[in-house]
């Protein structure tokens, strides 16, 4: 898999939905296992890890699966690339 550490949840967001508008599915799908239903059950909450929660807010999984081609690759790129925020 393939993700990228944003900035902020804020960033992240920004990008999903500039990608969203080029055709890109991206994704953030990361729950800290402490905040998990388990992890709560055994007593985990928010700030017991605030190195973990702060990077699943801010976690981006680029597009993976079997058939992406280099170009569909390239395409992920230049939209990256072509984010406001990065420029």
């Amino acid at each position: 898999m393939f993700y990228l550490l944003m900035p902020s949840l804020k960033l992240r967001s920004a990008l999903i939905a500039h990608l969203k508008t080029k055709g890109i599915h991206s994704t953030f799908h990361y729950l800290p296992l402490h905040l998990s239903d388990m992890g709560r059950f055994f007593g985990g909450k928010e700030g017991d890890c605030p190195v973990t929660e702060s990077v699943s807010d801010r976690l981006l999984r680029l597009p993976f699966y079997n058939d992406l081609t280099e170009s569909d690759q390239s395409r992920v790129v230049a939209a990256i690339k072509d984010f406001s925020e990065f420029s």
